[in-house]
């Protein structure tokens, strides 16, 4: 991760660590196994990041963020927001 970044949330699909960072600027990085997948919104606007992870056996899960223009992230995976899908997998 570049020094300049700050993790602003991580999970685990199957065996992939998925990390949503934000820089200074306000840019938002979607990571997937610390590789930069997506990255946007410089200077705090409204952004929209996604990403397609695969698992074993062709099973594809959609990574959304998106952030409005008052800041506030909505992280959705397979358009499930993210903490019911993680209590659904327990």
């Amino acid at each position: 991760m570049n020094d300049s970044e700050t993790p602003l949330h991580a999970f685990t699909l199957g065996a992939h660590r998925i990390e949503l960072c934000a820089r200074a600027d306000q840019t938002l990085s979607l990571r997937v196994d610390g590789i930069t997948r997506k990255q946007r919104g410089g200077g705090g606007g409204p952004a929209w990041l996604w990403t397609n992870v695969e698992l074993p056996f062709e099973d594809h899960h959609l990574v959304e963020v998106r952030r409005d223009g008052t800041g506030r992230l909505d992280l959705r995976v397979n358009n499930t927001p993210l903490d019911v899908f993680l209590a659904e997998r327990l």
